[in-house]
C-alpha cells in the first residue's frame, strides 16, 4: 500500500472504523426482521377511523418491537430523572390510558409507517426536564417532559400531545425509520467504500480531496433522506392523533391550540431555515394542516374551550350609591362591559351566560362591524345575539352611543391581545 501524501494514516484508520461500524449496524438490523410492514394507506379524514376487526394481537414480552423499545427505555431510565408527584402522574397516566385504549382497538390508516395493529401495554412517565418535549419509544414507552406540562393549559391540550406520541407507537414509526435508514446505508456504503478505496489507491493529485467530497456528499444525502422520513412520521402522528381524539372524550381542538403555542416557541428559537437538518414539519405548517383537518371534520374551532386563559371572567362590583349592582365581564383581563339583573335573572348569572357568548364570538372572529344597535335602540346586538339591554343602559346612566363606542374599543383591545399572545 503506497503512502498517501495528503491524507494521514490516522484519518484512514478513522474512515475504516466508521465504515466497519456502519456495516456492522446494517448487518445487525438486516438480520433481525422486526415486523411485517403493510403498505401505507391514505384515506379522507371522514373515512379514516374504522372499527378494527378482532382479534387484535397482544404482543408477547419477547416481541422484537417491544423488546427494542423496552431495552432502550431501560437504558434511557438509567440516565433520566423523573417526576414522582402523584397528582401529575395520575393526570398523565389517566389521559394516556384513555387514548391508548382507543389506539389499541381502532384501525386508523397510516400515511407513514404501518397500520398493523398490536395491543401495546403503554407506559407513561414524566421526565424532570424543563425542555418542552415529549417522545415515544417502540412498543408504547411514552415520556413527557415537565417543561411541556408547565405550558399545556388544559387536559385537552395534554391529550393532544399524548395522542401524537401514542400514534408514533401505534403506526410503528421507529421501525419504519430504521428500515429506511438501512436502505439509505445500502446506497451510501458502496459509495463510501469506493471513495475509501480510491483514497488508498491514489497517487497524489486531488484523489483524497475528491474522495473526501464524496464521503461528505453521501453523509448529507443520508441526513436529508432520514430527516425527510422523520417529517413524514410527524405529519402522520399529527393526523392520527387528531383522529384518536375524535373517538375520545377530549376536544381535538386541544392539539391545534397547543400547536399554535409550539409554533410561537419555534419562531423565537429558530431564526433560520434548517433545510435538510429539519426533523419536523415547520410549526406553522402543522398549524395550518391541523386547522384544515378540523374544518374537514366539521369540528368548531373554539379555542376558549381548550385554553382557559382565553375564557372571559365575571367580577361582581360593589353596589353604587343608588344601590345598583353590576357584574363586569372581562376578556384577557380587559373590561368588556357591565350588566345588571334582568327579570328573575341575577346580574352574576346573566353575566356568566354573556361571558360564554363573548367567548364564542371572539373564537369565531368577532369584529366591531358585528356589533350594532338594534333598530329600536333598546339593545346592543352581535350576529343577532343580544349583548346589552335597555336595563343596562338605564342603570349605567350614560348615552347609548358612548356605551356602544366603549364596547367596540374593548373588542379591538381583546382581539389585539389574543393575536399577540397566540402569535398567529
Amino acid at each position: 500500500m503506497s503512502e498517501l501524501p495528503t491524507v494521514s494514516q490516522k484519518r484512514i484508520r478513522s474512515y475504516h472504523r466508521r465504515l466497519c461500524a456502519l456495516a456492522t449496524g446494517l448487518a445487525l438490523f438486516s438480520a433481525t426482521p422486526l415486523y411485517a410492514q403493510t403498505p401505507a394507506a391514505t384515506a379522507p379524514p371522514q373515512e379514516a377511523v374504522k372499527p378494527a376487526t378482532p382479534p387484535i394481537p397482544i404482543p408477547k414480552p419477547d416481541d422484537p418491537e417491544v423488546r427494542l423499545g423496552r431495552d432502550n427505555a431501560v437504558e434511557h431510565d438509567k440516565q433520566a430523572k423523573f417526576v414522582t408527584d402523584p397528582a401529575q402522574l395520575e393526570r398523565v397516566r389517566r389521559i394516556g390510558n384513555d387514548l391508548s385504549q382507543i389506539a389499541n382497538s381502532t384501525l386508523i390508516p397510516a400515511s407513514f409507517g404501518s397500520q398493523q395493529m398490536k395491543q401495546f401495554q403503554y407506559v407513561f412517565k414524566i421526565v424532570d426536564d424543563k425542555d418542552v418535549n415529549a417522545y415515544c419509544m417502540p412498543g408504547g414507552f411514552v415520556y413527557v417532559n415537565k417543561g411541556l406540562l408547565d405550558i399545556v393549559r388544559s387536559d385537552d391540550e395534554l391529550a393532544g400531545v399524548l395522542a401524537h406520541e401514542i400514534s408514533h407507537a401505534a403506526h410503528h414509526h421507529i421501525l419504519r425509520l430504521l428500515k429506511e435508514q438501512a436502505k439509505i446505508q445500502n446506497i451510501v456504503l458502496p459509495l463510501q467504500l469506493l471513495a475509501l478505496i480510491a483514497t488508498f489507491a491514489g497517487h497524489g493529485g486531488n484523489t483524497a480531496y475528491d474522495a473526501s467530497n464524496v464521503w461528505q456528499a453521501t453523509q448529507l444525502y443520508s441526513i436529508a433522506k432520514t430527516n425527510q422520513y422523520g417529517v413524514e412520521a410527524e405529519k402522520d402522528a399529527d393526523h392520527t392523533g387528531m383522529l384518536l381524539m375524535i373517538k375520545s372524550k377530549y376536544n381535538p381542538v386541544g392539539l391545534y391550540s397547543f400547536m399554535i403555542r409550539l409554533a410561537a416557541l419555534e419562531r423565537q428559537k429558530v431564526a433560520f431555515h434548517l433545510g435538510i437538518f429539519q426533523t419536523h414539519p415547520a410549526g406553522e405548517e402543522r398549524v395550518v394542516a391541523a386547522k384544515s383537518l378540523l374544518k374537514e371534520l366539521s369540528i368548531p374551532i373554539l379555542l376558549s374551550e381548550v385554553d382557559p386563559t382565553l375564557q372571559s371572567t365575571v367580577t361582581m362590583l360593589p353596589a353604587t350609591p343608588k344601590g345598583v349592582v353590576f357584574a363586569e365581564i372581562r376578556s384577557m383581563g380587559i373590561p368588556v362591559c357591565r350588566v345588571v339583573a334582568q327579570g328573575d335573572m341575577p346580574a352574576q348569572e346573566r353575566a356568566k351566560k354573556l361571558a360564554k357568548r363573548f367567548d364564542q364570538l371572539f373564537d369565531t372572529g368577532l369584529s366591531t362591524l358585528d356589533i350594532q344597535m338594534s333598530r329600536d335602540r333598546s339593545r346592543v346586538v352581535a350576529r343577532g345575539q343580544t349583548l346589552l339591554s335597555q336595563a343596562d343602559f338605564d342603570s349605567l346612566e350614560r348615552p347609548v352611543e358612548e356605551i356602544l363606542r366603549e364596547l367596540k374599543e374593548a373588542v379591538i383591545e381583546v382581539r389585539l391581545k389574543r393575536a399577540t399572545e397566540m402569535v398567529l
